[in-house]
């Protein structure tokens, strides 16, 4: 019997069921199946797996390149996509989260034997990537890492990040609404979350970036902050918004 645990993200359940019985039939038994980006992420939170199958062409707000972005960021296992296309802008985008492998429908057992044997062997006999993970999120190259300087009534004001609620557009100005006052800059959001860190601010809709330590409660529609605004979420962030969140659900 094998230990590792393997996630299946498949929304045909045939195919996903078949990749079950092949990994089954190799002696692994630890096997998840999510249907959905948003089970997918489920999955992850509770198990931890090891290696993850995953399908390309996923129905939902988000195809399989696009969750794999989201699943990077929140577990280090290697990612084997499945597919049955070969098209090459598929190919170019889904390299650039560096994929450890691909599947092409029709497959066999071979196939499956192969890669998840390589797949595996490769992640066991390199270094843990967790230590360096976490320090990429906290690094600075500035010497004050707590807060940001805003340029106010013709001075840099203090500005903990602590106090800031959220960041919302408004044409070519943003207004970052904080503790004390609120900041309106001629900037823009993606220059803005260039600025906030990553760890903490979150953009969860075109034009609202959220301090995730502000949140009192949310749906997959909107988010409440302390001191009671409202952001709307938007759908195509939801899941990225829910993968930066310690969650717990009845299932």
């Amino acid at each position: 019997m094998r230990e590792e645990r393997i996630l299946i993200v498949e929304d045909e359940l045939s195919i996903a069921e078949n990749i079950q019985e092949i990994l089954e039939l190799l002696g692994y038994t630890n096997i998840d199946i999510a249907n959905s980006a948003n089970q997918c992420i489920k999955v992850i939170k509770k198990f931890r797996p090891d290696l993850i199958f995953m399908d390309i062409k996923l129905k939902g707000d988000k195809d399989g390149i696009e969750l794999g972005e989201i699943v990077k960021q929140m577990v280090d296992a290697p990612l084997v996509y499945v597919t049955s296309y070969s098209d090459p802008t598929i190919i170019e985008r889904a390299k650039r989260i560096n994929p450890a492998g691909f599947i092409v429908k029709p497959f066999n057992t071979n196939d499956i034997h192969a890669i998840v044997e390589i797949v595996l062997y490769n992640k066991r006999t390199k270094p843990s990537t967790d230590t360096a993970v976490v320090n990429n999120t906290t690094d600075s190259p500035y010497l004050v890492t707590d807060a940001v300087f805003i340029k106010a009534d013709n001075a840099f004001e203090k500005v903990p990040y602590e106090d800031i609620y959220y960041v919302e557009a408004n044409g070519n100005m943003v207004t970052i609404y904080t503790k004390n006052r609120d900041y309106s800059i001629r900037k823009s959001m993606k220059e803005i979350e260039e600025i906030l860190p990553s760890h903490i601010f979150l953009r969860v809709q075109k034009s609202y970036i959220v301090h995730l330590g502000q949140i009192e409660h949310f749906t997959t529609k909107e988010i409440t902050l302390k001191g009671g605004a409202i952001v709307q979420v938007g759908r195509q962030y939801y899941n990225s918004f829910l993968a930066k969140l310690n969650t717990i659900t009845e299932s």
